[in-house]
């Protein structure tokens, strides 16, 4: 008996010095699982439910916001962010761009980078995911096609990485994309909704979720988007003021996210948490280039940390052009004055205005262009009015309003107009 006992206690110290020398990644396990209680992502063996942001900057805010996740679309510098994201202890989805031709094709080159990229990235312990694919488009269910291709790339990354979950994002419409993710591609770990605006009709949602059944992710939530607003009749979207964003992101919250209780949902990603054009440079932008915020944040915080703080920074109600609304299809002439009139909720002191009257950017990327000289267009104003003559040269545009105070929040909003020589 002595000598076995011995030569337990050999074995032991062997096995125990051959641990010392594997690297330990159990911070990188990641995991999706069904449970009694239904899908739940672990992470390091303990249950994780995402709560976050997309977008890819201002990682302090968002970590001091009460989230615990960020999802990367730019993998630019992605090793400075990964660094980064796991000094605060927040986890990152990664997204892999895959860019799909005429729809059945994917250039043969992907596998090859994307195998080099996931190899390079996949032992980072900020790393939580993949995410394949933005809103990719599966054209035929009962066709091979793309989904043969999706699917190599898809069981590549696996073979790599069989550490993370593989995940690929489409929109509350793609009811086809679903059908053929869930007929054809099995083997992918969750599905991420692009949801905005619909959040908020979220029986419409359940019924694409019925088609899947299996876990998925809010990947993309917050207020409507362009395609889901009012528009002019030269389709000029209608948008809302900051304050009724920060109004709907609480609420949406609230009153949906916070109440799902479906035994699949895997948590949630506001959208943008950065700044970014679409339609506007206000749109979705959750920070101003000096990184000022909207109130959407302090509402997001919130929401994220329980709480019920009140918030300081500056408020608008509504903008108006000659006493009416943006859905009133306002058409002026070159050189007619204009009155623009805004309307204040709270502003706290200290504070700075600005009035901007840029040309309707519709697709383009770029915000950073003033067409027009501001000292020549605009008469007078204050940080209640302002009186502009209509630009000279034909087309839409936008008459913008950005206030700002000492909080380190700001408050936007804008409305269309169009220039039109008169009609004899």
């Amino acid at each position: 008996m002595p000598h076995n006992n011995f030569g337990i206690i050999i074995l032991i110290s062997i096995l125990l010095i051959a641990c010392s020398d594997t690297k330990d990644f159990s911070n990188n396990k990641v995991s999706v699982l069904k449970t009694t209680e239904g899908y739940r992502i672990f992470r390091n063996g303990k249950p994780f439910l995402i709560k976050g942001a997309s977008g890819g900057y201002y990682f302090e805010e968002l970590k001091s916001a009460g989230a615990n996740t960020v999802r990367l679309y730019d993998t630019l510098d992605l090793k400075q962010k990964l660094d980064l994201a796991d000094s605060l202890g927040l986890a990152v989805i990664v997204d892999i761009p895959l860019q799909i031709k005429n729809m059945n094709y994917i250039d043969p080159d992907a596998i090859v980078w994307i195998s080099e990229f996931v190899n390079t990235y996949k032992d980072h312990p900020a790393l939580l995911s993949w995410l394949l694919g933005n809103e990719v488009y599966f054209p035929q269910i009962l066709s091979n096609g793309v989904t043969i291709k999706f699917n190599a790339i898809l069981d590549e990354i696996h073979r790599i990485d069989p550490n993370h979950p593989v995940s690929t994002a489409v929109s509350t419409g793609a009811v086809k994309e679903i059908l053929a993710i869930k007929m054809k591609s099995p083997n992918i770990d969750f599905i991420s909704i692009n949801v905005f605006g619909r959040i908020n009709d979220f029986d419409n949602v359940k019924r694409l979720l019925f088609l899947w059944q299996g876990p998925y992710l809010l990947s993309e939530w917050g207020n409507n988007g362009p395609w889901e607003s009012n528009a002019t009749t030269w389709q000029a979207p209608l948008e809302h003021t900051s304050t009724k964003k920060g109004e709907e992101f609480r609420n949406r919250y609230i009153n949906v996210i916070d109440k799902i209780d479906d035994g699949r949902f895997l948590g949630s990603l506001a959208f943008y948490w950065g700044q970014k054009q679409e339609t506007t440079h206000t749109w979705f932008s959750l920070f101003d280039e000096q990184g000022l915020k909207t109130q959407v944040v302090h509402e997001l915080k919130n929401v994220w940390s329980d709480k019920k703080d009140s918030y300081k920074g500056p408020e608008i109600k509504k903008i108006l052009l000659n006493d009416k609304e943006g859905w009133h299809n306002m058409v002026f002439t070159p050189n007619e004055i204009i009155k623009g009139k805004i309307f204040l909720g709270n502003v706290g002191s200290d504070y700075e205005f600005q009035w901007q009257i840029l040309p309707e950017k519709w697709g383009r990327s770029s915000y950073d262009e003033v067409i027009y000289n501001q000292d020549e267009l605009i008469v007078n104003e204050d940080e209640n009015s302002v009186l502009f003559k209509c630009p000279e040269i034909k087309g839409p545009y936008r008459l913008y309003y950005k206030i700002t105070n000492e909080t380190g929040y700001f408050a936007t909003a804008n409305i269309p107009f169009y220039s039109m020589n008169k009609i004899n």
